[in-house]
């Protein structure tokens, strides 16, 4: 049992342990003793130290310093980021922009319409006041902005004096009390309501169909009254006819006349059709000769003239005469 505890110890600890005891026996003086423990118990330790696995391995002496100090501390810094990124930002480049296109994606069908969005229009229309007729419509869409635009037989602004609406939950109005504008909004999708409008100077009221929810929806909306508004000017040519004409006021609103052929016109400032030995021109300009039928205007200064055919057309650009060509005859 000794022996056997004794093999499992290494050469130095054996060495280390005897001149530990010699030591001490030399302390006590016992010459006697030294020699006796040396005979009977240093000389077989010897013998089982050297008969050991580790009794010819020298110890290597002690390296020097090395880098494994700074290795560990890279180690354990490096290990500290990685877990504070992950806690940070746990989830992978592809993740967030995955996220953001969902997010997106619900933003956009919270918000979107279960139907196509309207159709936008902005027309000229005229408003008939005898009795028998039925109003003209005006078609709103919920969160929709409409304006209306009053304007006389001469094109020129008609203003209000008042109004009053039939249902004031459905509809929101805006005006200036000055001009000859209204701005409605319908409240809900779906509702039905009419306007009445009163001119400055005009004994007959303006009576409007309000309509939301329709596949179309009027932007803008310029409507004319029949007769001649405190804000007209003196026009050249004929007198005003007492109703607009309706290929006039589509030629306005950019439609040509139906079954008309076009004409060219020098100088690219108008645009004409020969209709019934009548030709209908849409510019800018103020045309002076030959004296025309019917006009109308917009209130952003296009025209649309109805006059007899020729081949020749004098206007005014810029307070200066100028002479147009027509071909296509």
């Amino acid at each position: 049992m000794a022996l056997a505890l004794l093999s499992l110890l290494s050469l130095e600890v054996v060495v280390s342990v005897v001149s530990s005891i010699i030591r001490s026996l030399i302390c006590l003086r016992s010459v006697a003793s030294c020699l006796l423990f040396v005979l009977f118990w240093i000389n077989p330790l010897l013998s089982v130290a050297a008969d050991s696995p580790n009794a010819n391995k020298v110890t290597p002496a002690p390296k020097p310093p090395s880098n494994s100090n700074s290795v560990g501390v890279n180690q354990i810094s490096k290990a500290a980021f990685n877990a504070t990124a992950q806690s940070l930002l746990p989830m992978t480049s592809d993740q967030i922009k995955k996220l953001h296109q969902l997010f997106d994606e619900s933003q956009r069908a919270s918000v979107a319409s279960p139907s196509a969005p309207p159709r936008p229009t902005i027309s000229s229309q005229y408003v008939r006041l005898e009795p028998g007729v039925t109003p003209t419509v005006i078609r709103l869409a919920h969160g929709y902005v409409s304006t209306l635009a009053f304007l006389d037989a001469t094109g020129e602004p008609w203003p209000l004096d008042n109004y009053d609406i039939g249902n004031p939950q459905a509809f929101n109005i805006q005006w200036d009390k000055k001009s000859n504008l209204l701005m409605i909004q319908a409240m809900s999708p779906y509702n039905t309501g009419n306007l009445v409008v009163q001119l400055r100077g005009l004994s007959t009221p303006v009576i409007l169909t309000l309509v939301s929810g329709q596949r179309a929806v009027d932007y803008r909306t310029d409507l004319r009254i029949p007769g001649v508004g405190p804000n007209a000017q003196p026009v050249l040519g004929r007198n005003l006819p007492e109703a607009a004409n309706p290929a006039l006021l589509n030629l306005l609103d950019g439609v040509p006349p139906s079954g008309g052929t076009v004409l060219k016109v020098s100088k690219g400032l108008a645009q004409a059709w020969l209709l019934n030995d009548h030709i209908y021109v849409r510019t800018r300009l103020t045309i002076i000769s030959p004296a025309w039928i019917a006009t109308i205007s917009s209130p952003d200064g296009m025209k649309a003239y109805e006059m007899p055919k020729t081949p020749l057309i004098l206007t005014s650009i810029n307070g200066q005469p100028a002479q147009l060509k027509v071909e296509g005859f």
